[in-house]
């Protein structure tokens, strides 16, 4: 008996944004951010890109967006507490 495979949806290729646009990008998910902080010219090829949108309290992240964000670079030792942050700054003290 022979197992059928579905084929996997080819994924979108993601926009290549600059390290600006990224910023911008991370500060319209995290909503922390009013219009004015924000790079005008970011926020228009964001736009463009349908990777934000505008909303009654200020852009905010599509579906795409969202996607977009979740597969940015994350801070290092951002979901970990103090205690491990503490010991990766000892260790990179050491090996200096």
């Amino acid at each position: 008996m022979a197992i059928e495979r579905k084929a996997e949806a080819p994924r979108t290729p993601i926009a290549v944004l600059t390290p600006d646009e990224e910023v911008t990008l991370r500060r319209v998910a995290f909503g922390q951010s009013t219009v004015r902080a924000m790079r005008a010219e970011d926020l228009a090829r964001l736009r463009k890109l349908r990777l934000i949108q505008d909303d009654k309290d200020g852009p905010c992240l599509t579906v795409s967006g969202r996607q977009h964000f979740d597969e940015l670079p994350k801070a290092m030792l951002m979901d970990r507490g103090s205690k491990d942050l503490m010991s990766a700054m000892s260790k990179l003290f050491k090996t200096s």
